[in-house]
């Protein structure tokens, strides 16, 4: 269940806030989606103080003419990113709000658990490299060391045996 992305059509618009481009939701259908109350003017006036959400940072206001409207009424629409967005849901009072926590919730809980099996891999992991390198390294040793002093001993004293078992035949090129 995605709470967030429960609008009649593709919710997102992109925006630049902070100086980067990312997506953001207009408050309005928000308001509609979380099934406010309150005048939606005096609903998000309210929510930007009471977050202390900052324009151009949270949200980008958008002035613009009501089409609907006979007197020509100026309208403001207020663009707020995902983040702003996802605050706004958690913080509403009524089943939506509800069902919007328990989602987060939920969303942080598998992220958690994810995260814990992702470090417990990756103790796994370095604990088995430590076992290679510590074996590597003493493998190395005994190759160096065994190279150098064992080998030349062993084939020495295996000389040394051979020549002793060798019968020793004298060939005198002199008798007939």
């Amino acid at each position: 269940m995605n709470a967030i992305v429960d609008f009649e059509s593709n919710p997102f618009i992109e925006i630049d806030l902070n100086g980067e481009t990312q997506l953001g939701v207009n408050a309005r259908d928000l308001h509609t989606m979380l099934e406010v109350k309150a005048d939606f003017s005096h609903w998000i006036k309210r929510r930007i103080n009471q977050c202390k959400f900052e324009e151009n940072y949270d949200f980008i206001k958008v002035v613009k003419k009501d089409e609907l409207s006979k007197t020509g009424q100026w309208i403001t629409e207020y663009i707020i990113s995902v983040d702003m967005t996802k605050h706004l849901g958690m913080m509403e009072r009524n089943g939506r709000g509800h069902e919007i926590r328990k989602y987060y919730i939920e969303q942080e809980k598998i992220a958690r658990d994810a995260l814990n099996g992702i470090q417990l891999e990756i103790g796994k992991l370095s604990i088995l490299a430590e076992q290679w390198t510590e074996t590597l390294s003493n493998a190395g040793r005994i190759l160096s060391v065994g190279g150098k002093q064992v080998k030349p001993k062993i084939l020495k004293k295996l000389d040394e045996l051979i020549k002793k078992t060798q019968h020793k035949l004298d060939f005198d090129d002199n008798q007939d």
